[in-house]
C-alpha cells in the first residue's frame, strides 16, 4: 500500500470487556476510540517491523542481561507473580 493511501477495514466485534478497556483508555488520553484503535494497530505493526529486523540474539540481549543478575528462584517467583497478575489479562486461570 502506498504511503498516504487510506483504506477502511472492518474488524470483527470486540468483547464487551475489550471495548470497555479501549474506550476507557482512549478517553484517558483524550482520543476518540477509533483513533486510539488505529494508533494501537499502527504501533503494533511498527513494533513488528522493528522486531523482524532484529536477530533473536538482539531481542534476547536485555533478558539475558537482566537474568544474569537474577538467580533461578527469583525468576520462578517473578513468573508466578506475573501469571497471577490481573494486569496480564489472564489472572490465575490455570
Amino acid at each position: 500500500m502506498a504511503s498516504g493511501t487510506h483504506t477502511t477495514l472492518e474488524l470483527p466485534p470486540l468483547t464487551k470487556r475489550s471495548m470497555a478497556q479501549l474506550v476507557a483508555r482512549a478517553k484517558r488520553i483524550g482520543m476518540p476510540p477509533a483513533d486510539y484503535a488505529k494508533r494501537l494497530i499502527e504501533d503494533g505493526l511498527a513494533l513488528q517491523r522493528q522486531a523482524e529486523k532484529m536477530s533473536f540474539q538482539q531481542i534476547m540481549r536485555p533478558v539475558r542481561h537482566a537474568a544474569g543478575r537474577t538467580d533461578e528462584t527469583e525468576i520462578v517467583t517473578l513468573v508466578e507473580v506475573a501469571r497471577r497478575s490481573p494486569a496480564n489479562g489472564r489472572g490465575n486461570k490455570r
